[in-house]
């Protein structure tokens, strides 16, 4: 009977290789370093992820998951359309300023040959209640009718941007920036 996996090592193992990749980009990721940043054997790591390329996708997964469901909890159906959309960019928002390696990482695996065909549809899977919902505002005619990648580009690749600039401490982001960034996302899809 194979082992069940240590929750508490494959975790270890993610933001080890998070930290890694942050520093070294993907070609320059090895498995022991990733087994020393976590405090264990490299074979522990091959234990868990057979190569890099199936801990990147693991990764990817685990990251999207984590920081759609996060996001995601901000949405209320009771909500109108606007209160809604606004609960979901600031909370949107919010952790990619709190977790700007994480968010950096999503962002630059997202479209590499690096992520399995597989990994790719499981990731766009998770944002289907998102798609639904921008879906729904598209069809009450309180968004404008645009391709829905076109639309999450629009609405997704600005928080990005300011995200970097503010990790490459080009600006600070307060209270204030952040409302006139949600005007500037709200305007731009708003009908």
């Amino acid at each position: 009977m194979p082992r069940s996996k240590d929750e508490t090592k494959v975790i270890a193992i993610f933001d080890a290789t998070l930290s890694v990749v942050m520093k070294t980009g993907f070609n320059g990721l090895k498995m022991a370093d990733v087994a020393k940043k976590a405090g264990l054997a490299t074979g522990t790591v091959y234990l868990y992820f057979k190569n890099k390329e199936a801990l990147i996708n693991a990764l990817y997964l685990h990251l999207k998951t984590e920081k759609t469901q996060a996001f995601m909890l901000a949405y209320n159906p009771a909500d109108d359309f606007k209160t809604a959309f606004t609960k979901l960019w600031q909370r949107y928002f919010d952790i990619s300023l709190a977790e700007p390696e994480r968010m950096l990482f999503i962002e630059q695996f997202t479209y590499t040959s690096y992520l399995t065909k597989k990994t790719k549809e499981k990731g766009d899977a998770l944002l289907h209640p998102l798609f639904e919902f921008l879906q729904e505002g598209i069809r009450k005619k309180k968004i404008k009718n645009i391709l829905l990648p076109l639309l999450i580009s629009q609405l997704m690749g600005p928080i990005f941007e300011i995200v970097k600039l503010h990790y490459n401490k080009k600006i600070e982001v307060m209270t204030s920036v952040k409302k006139s960034l949600f005007e500037l996302a709200w305007k731009s899809v708003s009908r």
